[in-house]
């Protein structure tokens, strides 16, 4: 099952990787910055008649960044950093000169003011600057302000590039990746509702390493997402697209929530399991009887957790799943079961833990807006529960069928 969804993943994200991977970014970024690097030598070439304006294309390639964001503000900060460390040693240079005393001086405060966060990468330009202001001399302080214009020059023509021309919108990859993330959770509770019927551990019924494959993907979902909406700023594509909802950080966070608290319910079993190690009581005749409450518990919260899957699935920062209200329902019977029982107190403990626990995942899914549903008075809340997720998981997977056509 776990092949055949990884195979349909890899048909489907396939495109989607063509277009937003590290190599097309990586040509994006290389072609943007050599066209503003010629466009910067040719403007100074043919406007102040400079021969060689190297500064200009420096500064053309350090500029150009795949966000219209980050060109701005590397270029802002190179600009800074510049700038600081021409201030910092021009006095020296036209007073004094390149002595050793001068050096150690421009250098102090240079490297002092580099380390300001505002400067970013770019602060180590303020004593780069610095050094080549001061080995100038008084002679070729003249030099100076041409220099500087070069680079605003370089800095100008990136930035505009970068602006007139806006990268592309890096939204494909983020939805990629929130759908893996949320495909590989629900895949999880799924198992560990299989393995909560059979009496099994989850670690036997999923894969060994599904936390770390959980954590991995979280972390290349929050880093596709903070590369989506660094996309949309101070892009004028973004305004056809500016409200992207279901890419909205709060889907990632309860996400998030969702698979620590699927570690932890699997950490509860293990103490339910403790309390009950083989679910058996002895009868007169000396052979073993399941515990019928026991039976009863692990089907219902098996169930729970199969309803949380498909809400996981549906967590989309819209509305919540339509199966959440009858889960809700569901669970507040059986909370209510396990408060009538006169069980013993570690077993009853370690119930309610994982009745918590499912509760706040199943907040977590809600998506902020907590609505409730009465049931028809014609039917139970388990059997609403059973009939919406049947339909649900139909709806579920003919659109996926749909999309790996």
């Amino acid at each position: 099952m776990r092949e055949k969804r990884t195979a349909r993943w890899a048909g489907a994200v396939r495109p989607a990787r063509l277009r937003d991977g590290p190599w097309a970014v990586r040509w994006l970024v290389a072609v943007r910055a050599s066209v503003a690097a010629a466009l910067a030598w040719q403007l100074c070439s043919s406007v102040w008649g400079t021969p060689r304006p190297a500064p200009a294309v420096v500064a053309a390639l350090l500029v150009v960044h795949p966000t219209v964001f980050r060109s701005c503000t590397a270029g802002l900060q190179y600009a800074a950093g510049c700038s600081l460390g021409a201030l910092i040693a021009l006095p020296a240079a036209v007073l004094v000169g390149p002595t050793w005393l001068s050096m150690s001086a421009v250098l102090l405060l240079s490297l002092l003011a580099a380390g300001h966060e505002r400067l970013g990468a770019h602060g180590l330009h303020v004593p780069i600057t610095a050094v080549f202001v001061l080995l100038l001399g008084p002679s070729h302080a003249r030099e100076i302000g041409p220099h500087l214009l070069q680079i605003g020059v370089g800095i100008s023509v990136a930035v505009l590039f970068n602006a007139l021309l806006p990268p592309p919108l890096r939204l494909r990859a983020a939805e990629t990746a929130l759908d893996r993330l949320r495909a590989e959770l629900a895949g999880v509770l799924d198992g560990v509702a299989d393995a909560v019927r059979k009496a099994r551990h989850p670690d036997d019924v999923l894969d060994p390493d599904w936390r770390d494959r959980l954590a991995e993907l979280t972390a290349q979902a929050r880093s596709a997402l903070g590369q989506a909406h660094e996309s949309l700023r101070w892009n004028v594509r973004a305004p056809n697209r500016h409200t992207v909802w279901h890419l909205d950080q709060r889907v990632l966070e309860s996400l998030e929530r969702v698979a620590h608290d699927a570690e932890a319910v699997v950490a509860a079993l293990d103490d339910l399991a403790a309390q009950r190690p083989a679910a058996v009581a002895p009868d007169p005749y000396g052979t073993a009887r399941t515990d019928a409450w026991d039976q009863e518990f692990r089907a219902g919260y098996g169930r729970l957790l199969t309803c949380l899957a498909l809400c996981v699935r549906g967590c989309r920062g819209g509305s919540p799943h339509p199966v959440l209200p009858a889960t809700r329902r569901v669970w507040r019977e059986l909370a209510e079961r396990c408060g009538d029982r006169h069980d013993s107190l570690d077993a009853r403990l370690a119930e309610c833990r994982l009745l918590m626990l499912l509760d706040r995942s199943l907040q977590h899914v809600a998506g902020g807006r907590h609505r409730t549903a009465r049931a028809p008075r014609s039917r139970t809340a388990t059997a609403e529960l059973t009939v919406v997720a049947g339909e649900t998981r139909e709806e579920t997977h003919a659109q996926a069928d749909a999309r790996h056509r």
